[in-house]
């Protein structure tokens, strides 16, 4: 699916390295969640995986093609969420409309979909909670109700990768929690891959399976989370002492 060998990030100007020696594999159906303080290289390696940003070393492959490849194309194949994209749409745009132009990479709708493309964002939204809302302008939302909008614009081309960039950021508990349910009940039994980008063990539900840490711009830690949320490892990763808690398949941080 993804593998990255070696990848390092090295801006020559300043003198800064972003990443260094990263390696990761994310196979076919994987569910992973990657993890890190503020400043690690997350968003960094992210743009190396989407290809708006090249590395200065090692390799990219990305659904069996090398890094050569027509990144436009690769990009297709890829559903992307962020936190500001909400920001981007017009407030009066339908929620339909935000959820079907997904195909289309576009913010607003410059084609007219046709009557499938309608039909299965509808399908989408029933399925997330929102099929009565589909005709609501996307500005009266809540801000729990965008981001599943926005998860649904994300596959709704069928991509074989979401990615979902701290999507729960400046939601409350309530909304977190509706939006981790709506996640898993659109994704769970499919072949999709997912990244999830978080700050926070308390989002890392049991529908993902392994955990990619990132310290200083190098992998801390990557494999199994039963393994990787242990309080040795996630005091190391932050520098203070932090204890890992677990309950009904949830963890728990607590600062010692």
């Amino acid at each position: 699916m993804i593998r990255l060998e070696n990848i390092s990030l090295f801006y020559p100007d300043s003198g800064r390295t972003i990443l260094r020696g990263i390696s990761w594999n994310i196979e076919n159906g994987g569910r992973w969640v990657l993890f890190g303080p503020n400043g690690s290289g997350k968003t960094k390696l992210l743009e190396i995986i989407t290809g708006y940003l090249y590395p200065s070393g090692g390799s990219v492959r990305r659904f069996g093609i090398d890094g050569g490849a027509d990144i436009r194309d690769v990009r297709k194949r890829i559903g992307y969420l962020s936190t500001p994209l909400k920001e981007r749409f017009l407030k009066n745009e339908r929620l339909i409309d935000v959820v079907v132009s997904g195909p289309c990479a576009t913010v607003g709708l410059y084609d007219e979909p046709g009557a499938d493309d309608y039909g299965r964002a509808r399908r989408l939204l029933d399925s997330a909670g929102l099929g009565g809302r589909s005709e609501q302008p996307f500005g009266t939302l809540s801000d729990g109700e965008k981001q599943k909008a926005l998860m649904l614009r994300a596959v709704m081309a069928g991509p074989d990768l979401l990615i979902l960039d701290e999507p729960c950021m400046g939601l409350d508990l309530s909304s977190r929690e509706d939006f981790l349910s709506s996640l898993e009940s659109l994704c769970g039994g499919k072949e999709l891959s997912v990244i999830y980008v978080t700050h926070y063990v308390e989002e890392i539900t049991p529908f993902f399976k392994n955990i990619f840490m990132l310290k200083n711009g190098g992998c801390w830690y990557s494999g199994a989370i039963e393994d990787g949320l242990t309080d040795g490892v996630i005091t190391g990763l932050f520098g203070r002492e932090i204890s890992i808690a677990k309950k009904d398949g949830r963890f728990y941080a607590l600062l010692g």
